[in-house]
């Protein structure tokens, strides 16, 4: 099986992006959470799932939705934020 970034590894990423940017859309945060790592992403990252997604996406999305879960970010009319918390 090929190597493939766990879901925990997007965590402090997600949150440096999140940082950079103060408040972000989802489309805006994953785009630069992309930026940070696009070089730390391995080939089958890139992979197309059946829901038309990278991999990658797919995995930053579900690490997302977990930090959210958790308190330690935050939605308010659509903009995502560090919580404050």
């Amino acid at each position: 099986m090929e190597r493939r970034t766990t879901k925990p590894e997007y965590g402090p990423y997600i949150v440096e992006a999140l940082g950079r940017l103060g408040e972000a859309s989802t489309d805006d945060l994953l785009a630069e959470v992309y930026t940070l790592m696009k070089d730390k992403l391995q080939p089958a990252d890139h992979t197309i799932l059946v829901n038309g997604e990278p991999r990658w996406r797919n995995q930053a999305q579900n690490m997302l939705d977990g930090l959210k879960d958790d308190g330690y970010i935050v939605e308010k009319k659509g903009f995502l934020r560090v919580s404050e918390s």
